[in-house]
């Protein structure tokens, strides 16, 4: 270690626990210093006893800065850019890996379908590639920074109907682009959904590892995947997948249902110590009920999406997105909703057709009827003169006392 903090090359592994690595630079510093005194950039705990590839350059184009998730496949680390310094993720497939035919086949895929959609719901990718002295197989994509559905969900077990609404419209936009390309994702859930920080949220779809082409792939994935094996994560797997069925663009619309169920309960539709018993119960149980404050033209919604024939579900993503609208609203005319039931068929044995959804209209009241106003005619009062009020008096006096007169002349006789 030299006296400015920074480590020469003779410091191994043991020296660097606790040190401190400059993203923007390469060097790795003493664990004393909080930014780099080069350029200033803050600094990263560094820990290459635990990951190999923090620090190192990754084709001769990536910085490796730290690791932001694993899955089966590899791992997703931050990485800089840097011909242009920007910050990106890089999915790694793992080195046991990397070299599988099975494994080289779907990461390609993956790769190859992503590039084919560009929109704001699904993660932008920027490269794909394969070291050519290791043979590490990589995937460049937008650094998406935010929590998962699945984390916001541990924090707040359950949202209310309508943020549950506003998180599924940009998941239905997405799927409506995917399917538009005849891809099917295959693998929706909590942890493949991102909340992206921003001045306004933005709805992210993650992970088409394990997505299908209609257009391009054959029967059985080509090979890719053997006879038997179940693809997707059980807990949003859709009846016809489990029975492996042809995939369908419904399947994902499943997958959509289970994830507004679990944003609606906290829990997935179907849950079961074993995953015999969950795939068990996807294809032969009712919908659970939701719980009574979930709007019935939401419950009923729901519902449909987890219908066991696809045939029984929404026509499409496009489709849903328009009925989670007028929910929200509550104001979309009878005449102009989208039809969500296409020809129900005969169940699996157990599920009758639901019936077709209809949201419930809040109508306005009609505007009170306000009468016109009516336009009095101004009163018209007429004056007579003085002498003409008091002739009919006169005429009476005269007639009574004449009467009076002939009275007294008839009873004193001649």
């Amino acid at each position: 270690m030299r006296n400015d903090g920074t480590l020469d090359g003779d410091t191994t592994d043991d020296d660097l626990v606790g040190e401190r690595y400059c993203p923007s630079c390469g060097k790795t510093f003493a664990a004393m210093l909080e930014r780099c005194p080069d350029d200033g950039a803050r600094l990263i705990e560094w820990s290459p006893s635990t990951d190999p590839l923090i620090a190192t350059t990754l084709d001769g184009r990536y910085r490796i800065v730290r690791p932001l998730g694993a899955g089966g496949m590899g791992t997703v680390y931050e990485a800089v850019q840097l011909s242009i310094d920007r910050h990106v993720a890089i999915k790694v497939v793992r080195d046991e890996l990397a070299h599988d035919r099975a494994t080289v086949k779907r990461f390609l895929r993956e790769a190859r379908l992503l590039v084919q959609l560009s929109h704001p719901n699904i993660v932008n990718v920027y490269d794909y590639g394969q070291v050519a002295e290791t043979g590490t197989l990589y995937l460049v994509m937008e650094l998406l920074r935010g929590p998962t559905l699945a984390t916001l969900l541990a924090r707040a077990k359950r949202l209310p109907p309508l943020r549950a609404c506003e998180i599924a419209l940009p998941l239905c936009d997405a799927l409506a682009t995917a399917h538009a390309h005849a891809i099917i994702h295959r693998d929706l859930k909590p942890e493949n959904v991102m909340l992206c920080e921003g001045p306004e949220e933005l709805v992210k779809v993650l992970d088409f590892g394990l997505a299908k082409s209609l257009a391009s792939d054959a029967a059985a994935t080509s090979g890719i995947t053997q006879a038997g094996t179940v693809i997707g994560t059980p807990l949003y797997m859709a009846p016809e997948a489990i029975s492996g069925d042809s995939p369908d663009p419904r399947s994902d619309l499943y997958a959509l249902g289970c994830l507004i169920y679990e944003m609606l309960t906290g829990d997935p539709p179907f849950v079961a110590p074993t995953i015999s018993v969950i795939l068990a119960r996807h294809l032969n149980e009712p919908v659970p009920p939701l719980p009574g404050d979930v709007p019935r033209p939401l419950a009923e919604l729901v519902t449909a999406l987890l219908a066991k024939e696809p045939a029984n579900r929404p026509a499409s993503a496009r489709d849903v997105h328009g009925w989670l609208r007028a929910i929200i609203s509550g104001e979309t005319p009878d005449d102009e909703a989208p039809t969500l039931i296409h020809q129900p068929r005969v169940a699996r044995g157990t599920e009758p057709p639901p019936p077709a959804i209809r949201p419930t209209i809040r109508r306005s009241p009609p505007p009170p009827v306000v009468a016109a106003p009516v336009r009095s005619q101004p009163t018209q009062v007429v004056t007579r003169p003085p002498g003409m009020r008091l002739w009919p008096v006169i005429v009476m006096g005269i007639v009574v006392a004449i009467a009076v007169f002939a009275a007294i002349v008839i009873a004193l006789g001649p």
